[in-house]
This record gives structure tokens, C-alpha cells and sequence, in this order.
């Protein structure tokens, strides 16, 4: 057997183990999370593993403190980015910075402040459903054993099991934020708003579309954009754009068109 051959042969069999395995190991993930396990490999902020039983989570009370606050805080009114400056503020540490101090291994680096919290931060732990006390299985996927990337699935593909953990949320409070949230108009960075930011909607996925803005920008090159598309990816959406003047322009003349009806 020629050297080009056995190289050839060892990287079909690499190749051939890999997948095998992947495959495998999918197998292991769907039976488990059909059965309600837990399939991430860390609790989010706010609980810990219990130390009796590592399947089970339990409520991290310091943590657990800080997210009941952001929650009352998104209540009282305030946005994920002012929730983030008002922690910020208080000298309250990153969940990042938490995990470290209680022995947990990170993804994330830390940052150079321990008390740099973000809006994206803060708006993924108002998301979070788990706070209710339920498990959510399948909110991600691989598309397959080479890619690293992380795709997001739709609701409906999630597998929820109720009551499963105590609650640091209850229902009422939960629902009344998710309200909140989509509703909710959050400033640019410029400062620059728009009237139909937090009102316009994907007509294909019904999420809401982000308002895109620069201090740069000329009025004509404002947009908006699917937030499903930017954050989950193109998979779950497609990406879909329409400059705010053509929008704006396109309402004006509806609204025309139905006074002039209504006379």
C-alpha cells in the first residue's frame, strides 16, 4: 500500500469514527432530554447542581437574589440596558465573575471589570424560561459533527417538562415581563428613535425587527431588521430589511388610502 493511500485510508477511517460517534452521542442526547433531563452542561445563572445529585438543580441564593431583582427592575420599567448600568452602578458582580468564585468552570473570558454587566445580559435572563422551575430541552441544534456553530431552534421544537426545579420566578411575574418585553421600545445608542420601533413585526416568523441606526447615517439609511434572523440565525429566518423611511412612506400612504374610503 502507497503512502498516499494509507494517509487517505486513516482519514476515511478518522472521518468515518468521528461521525459514528457524533451520531452516537445525538442518540444519548435525544433519549435523555425526551426523558427530561437536563442536557446543558451548566445551570444558568441564578441555580447550582446539587451536590448530592448532580442531575438535579438547586437555587444558588445569592444569584437567585439578583434575578428576582432584574425582574422587578424590568417591572418598575427599566430596559435590559439600564437594568445592566443600575448593577453596574451597585458594584454588583457579572454572573461570569459569580461562577468563578464558586469554583465553576466559564466559556466566556472575564471581563476587565467585574461589575461590566450588558443590556444582551441582562435581556437573555428576562428570556429565560427555566426561572419558572421548568426544563427546556432542544432550544439548540448542530447542523452536524463539523460545524462548532450553535443554531437556535423555534419554540415550538422545544421539549418543556414543568415543575421540575424549585421556581425563582413564579408564572404571574414571568408573564407579566415576557408582556413587557415585547412591547417594549429600547433606545439606540445614538439616542435616535424611531415611532415603530417594538411595533413592527416579521411577517414571516412574527418577531419583533430591530431599529438600526448610526450617528453616521443619513434619515434615508435607517432600517430595520428580523431580530430572529440577527441573533438565531438565518436558519430559523431568513434575514429581512426595510429602510424606516420606506416604511414610514408605506403606513402614510395606507392611512390615505383608508381616510379617503372612510370619506
Amino acid at each position: 500500500m502507497h503512502c498516499c493511500d494509507v494517509i487517505l485510508y486513516v482519514r476515511l477511517t478518522n472521518e468515518w469514527y468521528a461521525k459514528d460517534t457524533s451520531k452516537k452521542i445525538r442518540t444519548v442526547m435525544k433519549s435523555k432530554g425526551e426523558a427530561g433531563e437536563h442536557l446543558c452542561t451548566n445551570p444558568p445563572y441564578g441555580y447550582m447542581k446539587d451536590p448530592d445529585n448532580r442531575k438535579r438543580w438547586i437555587v444558588d441564593g445569592e444569584a437567585a437574589e439578583v434575578v428576582k431583582r432584574i425582574f422587578a427592575l424590568c417591572l418598575d420599567g427599566y430596559g435590559p440596558s439600564q437594568i445592566a448600568r443600575i448593577l453596574k452602578e451597585d458594584k454588583v458582580i457579572t454572573p461570569t465573575i459569580h461562577f468563578q468564585l464558586k469554583g465553576r468552570a466559564t466559556r466566556n473570558t472575564p471581563p476587565d471589570n467585574p461589575y461590566n454587566w450588558t443590556g444582551d445580559t441582562i435581556a437573555d435572563i428576562l428570556e429565560r424560561p427555566e426561572y419558572q422551575g421548568h426544563t427546556v430541552n432542544f432550544k439548540t441544534y448542530k447542523q452536524s459533527y463539523k460545524s462548532k456553530k450553535t443554531c437556535y431552534n423555534p419554540e415550538e421544537k422545544w421539549l418543556v417538562f414543568e415543575n421540575t426545579h424549585e421556581a425563582i420566578i413564579d408564572a404571574d411575574t414571568w408573564a407579566r415581563v415576557q408582556e413587557l418585553l415585547k412591547n417594549k421600545r429600547r433606545p439606540t445608542r445614538t439616542g435616535k428613535t424611531n415611532m415603530f420601533s417594538g411595533i413592527v413585526r416579521c411577517a414571516d416568523c412574527s418577531e419583533k425587527l430591530y431599529y438600526c441606526t448610526s450617528k453616521n447615517f443619513e434619515a434615508r439609511q435607517d432600517h430595520f431588521v428580523c431580530s430572529t434572523s440577527r441573533l438565531k440565525g438565518k436558519e430559523i429566518c431568513s434575514t429581512h430589511f426595510i429602510r424606516a423611511v420606506v416604511l414610514e412612506q408605506g403606513v402614510l400612504a395606507r392611512m390615505r388610502l383608508t381616510i379617503a374610503c372612510v370619506r
